[in-house]
């Protein structure tokens, strides 16, 4: 591990510690104080401190000034056993320390002393923890299985991953973010579980009612009658009050600890389990109905929801040490109740009453006057089963064919299909100690956050299939725990102090041009015929791997959102372009504010189409034109002037050639010759004739005879 000065360490088995500073290996061993060379487990507290476990104790290991120092602590501190072969730090920098041979035990770094939650244990060698922070340890046995210390009741449990496993050896135990928890050990391998839900040990048939009482005791009312969960050894359920035919419908606990018992046509029951005194209440006390569906109440009042409307009574004392029964007030539709048929009560944290009824919505009692809610904006509403409250004073309600609705004092919101809730009816609401919503229905159960309105399934992959549960068949103890009653069976909902993921964790993995894997760190560019690109994607869902779904897009290609389950995309022949490759992952099918990953990278352009290379081009080539144009211009200039030289040249051929002196001259002698000699003048003219005709003949000759 890594040191708070950025000094890495390593533990061995017979070497000591090692640790790896200014480029150099340094060791740590019984010469410079280490209790022994061989260390079962290294550690790091919150505050920093190195913890080795040895076959002599534990060393706390530090470099102080480039010294070494070691702290150690043996059984002369109070450790119990000098052999420790596990330990684990937790949130406040305290350690649970495992031993060889002499248990558990916890070292308090704020007193620096040692505590013993637990002081009877049998079973060997501790081979690992694993901590849920302010609930439970648990501990892996070489040999012994696996078992689970409750922090709240110090109580220490025997568990097994499978009916063979109840004795085998654990090696290591690991906590996901998601809730799980991970063995692995010889028999099984590996298993987990998911730590939020647990099956109660037990069954009963047709659980109806729920109630985790103040001192956190189990009460579960079924058609058979009302039984008490007693967690001792492996769990039983305890029937109650059996000289009664109880039909239970509904359970509440009032402030003097006494059990409301609203039954199926025969009222209600008010009984003190630590006495035995009951008391029963009918129509003729005042009930509306004698078939009370849900209780609740503030101080010393109760309303109870029945099939002829509500009754609210007003405890005068302990109702089982008074004989004058509590005053009562009905509200029905006589009197503001949409209907009479009611399935949920419920108060509010600024004490209103909210009655879920049948067929008309909901309705509210504050300050003595009823307000009914037929419609959800323009949404009718139809039966309202249940009804929960979040943090922010909202009020949650869930309906028959609707989905649930929130409401914020002044306006309603739908959660629908759309936002993932499942298309079926919903029997129960509660709000765990997170804020979070637990949405109970027929499938299973979903965990909501009422903020960002993400749902989390949880069915088959916790073991939960098909529960079938009874309308409003849960309830919420003093430790935030939420106890669900299914047809046959309780599961208990813990809510955890870690802070756990509620969404896949998206990692993109791979990318790869033409199957060459690509570092997404340092390259983003990629030549044009680098154009062949495959991302590889995994969605992190520990919980339940194959429900996990991805929604991915290529920015500047893809006009819209891809939906697949293949952890693969794959685009052949990108034109050059910038690009961005984003992913994100589901386990619910709705991808609203799922985290996502992205790339972004660019193809670049071929050299002739970028606009550098066209504009030179065209430079170019309106060079090269000017040039020609030019050079033509030039050409057609000389030529203009060549045939202005040689008109001019035969022009002066031509005035050479008709010269007047010499024709003057020749028209002179010629003159003479007439007078003197006349056929020598005819002869003298053809002679003349013949020359010109000569000179019209070889005019276009350079050489002549």
């Amino acid at each position: 591990m890594e040191d708070d000065n950025g000094v890495l360490w390593l533990s061995t088995y017979g070497e000591g510690l090692y640790y790896f500073q200014h480029k150099r290996l340094y060791n740590f061993n019984t010469d410079d104080g280490l209790l022994g060379n061989d260390i079962y487990a290294f550690v790091k507290d919150k505050n920093g401190r190195l913890w080795a476990a040895t076959d002599g104790g534990i060393s706390i290991c530090a470099l102080r000034d480039g010294k070494k120092s070691v702290y150690n602590l043996t059984r002369a501190q109070g450790l119990p056993d000098d052999i420790v072969r596990a330990i684990l730090p937790d949130e406040k920098g305290n350690c649970w320390i495992g031993t060889y041979d002499k248990g558990f035990c916890y070292f308090n770094t704020q007193t620096w002393k040692f505590e013993y939650p637990y002081t009877a244990w049998t079973y060997g060698v501790i081979n690992s923890f694993e901590l849920f922070e302010g609930r439970e340890l648990w501990i892996g046995a070489d040999g012994q299985g696996l078992f689970r210390f409750d922090l709240l009741t110090e109580k220490l449990q025997r568990l097994a991953c499978s009916d063979k496993s109840l004795a085998s050896k654990v090696f290591d135990l690991h906590k996901d973010v998601e809730g799980n928890i991970w063995v692995l050990n010889n028999i099984d391998g590996i298993c987990s579980a998911n730590r939020q839900f647990e099956f109660i040990p037990g069954r009963l048939d047709n659980i109806q009612a729920v109630l985790a009482d103040s001192r956190n005791r189990l009460w579960v009312g079924t058609q058979g009658g009302l039984f008490r969960y007693l967690p001792e050894g492996n769990g039983a359920y305890t029937p109650q009050l059996t000289h009664l035919s109880l039909n239970v419908l509904s359970l509440y606990e009032d402030t003097f600890q006494n059990l409301w018992i609203g039954t199926f046509g025969n009222g209600v029951y008010c009984f003190q389990p630590a006495t035995g005194r009951l008391r029963h209440f009918t129509e003729q006390d005042g009930l509306t109905n004698g078939s009370v569906l849900s209780i609740d109440g503030y101080n010393e009042r109760l309303w109870l929801a029945t099939l002829g409307g509500v009754t609210e009574f007003t405890l005068q004392g302990d109702p089982l040490l008074t004989t004058a029964g509590p005053a009562h007030r009905n509200f029905n539709q006589e009197n503001g109740l949409g209907t009479n048929f009611i399935y949920k009560v419920f108060v509010d944290s600024k004490g209103r009453t909210w009655f879920g009824a049948d067929g008309r919505g909901i309705s509210v009692l504050e300050k003595g006057r009823i307000t009914n809610y037929a419609k959800a904006g323009d949404v009718p509403l139809s039966a309202v089963y249940a009804i929960t409250e979040d943090k922010r004073g909202h009020i949650w309600f869930s309906t028959a064919k609707q989905g649930i609705f929130e409401f914020d004092g002044k306006r309603f919101y739908q959660l629908t299909v759309k936002e993932g809730i499942r298309e079926q009816a919903i029997t129960s609401l509660a709000t765990d100690k997170k804020g979070n919503i637990l949405v109970v229905h027929q499938s299973g159960i979903d965990l909501l956050d009422p903020i960002t309105r993400h749902l989390i399934y949880f069915d088959e992959e916790v073991g939960i299939s098909n529960i079938d549960p009874n309308l409003n068949a849960l309830a919420t103890d003093n430790n935030g725990n939420v106890w669900i009653g299914a047809q046959n069976q309780v599961i208990r909902y813990t809510t955890l102090k870690e802070e756990l993921s509620i969404h896949p964790r998206i990692l993109l993995y791979s990318v790869s041009v033409f199957l060459e894997p690509v570092n997404i760190l340092l390259q983003n560019e990629f030549r044009y015929n680098q154009n062949n690109f495959i991302f590889e994607f995994v969605g992190l869902w520990y919980t339940d791997p194959k429900t996990v779904k991805y929604r991915y897009k290529l920015e500047g290609f893809n006009p819209d959102w891809i939906i697949s389950g293949d952890p693969r995309a794959t685009y052949s022949n990108l034109p050059p372009g910038q690009y961005t490759f984003i992913v994100s992952a589901t386990e619910n099918e709705a991808f609203d504010q799922e985290p996502a990953v992205s790339y972004s990278f660019r193809v670049k352009t071929p050299l002739w189409q970028r606009p550098w290379f066209l504009l030179s081009s065209v430079l170019l080539f309106g060079g090269v034109l000017y040039w020609l144009i030019k050079q033509r211009e030039h050409r057609a200039q000389r030529e203009a002037i060549l045939n202005k030289e040689k008109i001019e040249s035969q022009y002066e051929a031509l005035k050479s050639q008709i010269n007047p002196h010499f024709l003057f001259n020749s028209f002179n002698t010629l003159i003479t010759i007439i007078d003197e000699d006349p056929k020598m003048a005819v002869a003298y003219v053809e002679q003349l004739s013949d020359f010109y005709r000569s000179i019209l003949q070889y005019r276009e000759k350079e050489v002549i005879p």
